[in-house]
């Protein structure tokens, strides 16, 4: 069993890297007019790599924060297995994104937000529970990220359309 401390110092490091995603959906939406979406590379206890959606201001489809976000820590990093850091993620990744968290080999995933959610708000699809179960099999953790405490940290009331991605009434 954890101890308590070890557990501790776990949530808050994810809670710190998760506000990190979250604070890249935003850059998405601020500086980019993009989907609120935001991805952060952790390699140990050390941010490798922080990254937001992208299609829009590159006009790419597959410019997904996660995807941006590997490919900038590969390039960084020199290589292209990344079985030594973690992801968090402001959303449930799609199947893409978990497709190539999956070839860049990451083993765990933090999500700040369930794909549902995004669904409602018409920013992306719903993951089928036996997707998750396939990938969960070939060895990546997913761990959800505590998402109403990390909205209500992060005070997103002047987005109203970007609160409900985390379950927020305002």
């Amino acid at each position: 069993m954890e101890a308590p401390q070890a557990a501790a110092s776990q949530e808050e490091r994810d809670y710190k890297f998760i506000l990190k995603a979250v604070d890249e959906a935003y850059r998405a939406v601020e500086c980019d007019g993009g989907y609120p979406f935001g991805a952060v590379i952790v390699h140990g206890d050390e941010e490798v790599v922080s990254s937001h959606n992208l299609v829009r201001k590159d006009t790419d489809p597959s410019a997904h924060a996660e995807v941006a976000a590997i490919r900038q820590a590969c390039k960084k990093l020199g290589k292209i297995n990344l079985s030594d850091c973690e992801i968090y993620t402001s959303c449930e990744p799609c199947p893409m994104c978990l497709g190539l968290i999956r070839l860049s080999k990451i083993k765990k995933v933090v999500y700040g937000a369930k794909s549902e959610v995004a669904a409602a708000a018409g920013l992306n699809g719903i993951l089928p529970d036996v997707f998750i179960e396939y990938y969960q099999k070939s060895g990546i953790e997913m761990v959800d990220g505590c998402q109403l405490l990390l909205v209500e940290a992060k005070g997103m009331v002047p987005f109203p359309s970007f609160c409900c991605l985390w379950d927020v009434q305002i």
